[in-house]
């Protein structure tokens, strides 16, 4: 039997980088970012932290649990 394919979490719609700024939903593409590269913020707390005071960034910031979070 195939296995099925894993629907990712979607990330926090709060959740905001260079790369996202600049290209959008193509960030994915920037040099920056494949390299390990891009700073985080949270665009409530313009922070590297949530209004949580936990640490932001894309795994962290696709945690439904959070009570910040809010589906992109």
């Amino acid at each position: 039997m195939a296995e099925l394919p894993q629907i990712p979490t979607p990330r926090c719609v709060h959740l905001q980088s260079k790369a996202m700024a600049v290209h959008g939903e193509a960030f994915e593409d920037d040099p920056d970012y494949q390299a390990g590269l891009t700073d985080f913020w949270c665009l409530q707390t313009a922070k590297p932290l949530g209004p949580d005071d936990r640490d932001v960034s894309m795994a962290d910031c696709c945690e439904r649990g959070r009570g910040c979070y809010q589906e992109f």
